[in-house]
């Protein structure tokens, strides 16, 4: 009886041990899960902060530029004003006749000169989402290009199915992609619709 109880004790003392080892994998699997999970959010978090970090240097490179076009554009318009006012004057001086007077007038009118698109610069966010699509443009200098509105350059990026963000709207966004992230409700990549819906909450 003896030798059946000591056996029956060690049996017991196995499966105990049995089950306290069971547990302790599962607890260490549950550790070893929460843990790929934190480091899955903090390389998403590095992305996104990486990502942000490329995109303040690209707006402040447009900005930079954008401030280059508009004194150049401003030195040109005052260049051409004075050379009109002397040709004005010098008309003036030499014929009474207005027809000559008012071809001066409208050859170097200054109106347009004075007004050039300058200064928008936007992000842009493109089919693909977010962090892989997305990329800094400047309507100011598509506009001046192509000789048009900035609002016609606007509603055409919009009709081809871009999200145009200012740089406030952009850093807000990205405040809210962070958050999402950090509480585990949202992994990246990040589809068009969704940053769309993150950036105008509320």
């Amino acid at each position: 009886m003896e030798g059946l109880d000591a056996f029956r004790t060690r049996l017991k003392a196995t499966r105990d041990q049995g089950l306290t080892l069971k547990a302790a994998a599962v607890s260490l699997g549950e550790s070893l899960a929460a843990m790929s999970d934190e480091l899955a959010r903090r390389d998403q978090m590095q992305r996104l902060r990486s990502l942000e970090t490329t995109i303040t240097a690209e707006l402040e490179r447009a900005h930079r530029s954008e401030s280059t076009a508009s004194l150049g554009r401003t030195q040109a318009a005052a260049i051409f004003s004075l050379v009109g006012l002397a040709l004005k004057m010098v008309t003036a001086a030499a014929t009474d006749n207005p027809q000559a007077r008012r071809f001066v007038d409208t050859v170097f009118s200054t109106n347009d000169l004075n007004k050039p698109p300058c200064g928008t610069v936007m992000v842009c966010i493109g089919s693909k989402g977010l962090p892989d699509d997305v990329r800094v443009v400047s309507i100011s200098e598509l506009a001046r290009g192509s000789n048009r509105p900035e609002l016609t350059i606007i509603g055409e990026l919009h009709r081809q199915g871009y999200l145009l963000l200012s740089e406030q709207a952009f850093t807000d966004l990205m405040g809210k992609l962070a958050a999402a992230i950090m509480e585990d409700s949202l992994t990246l990549p990040v589809p068009t619709s969704k940053v769309t819906e993150v950036a105008f909450s509320t």
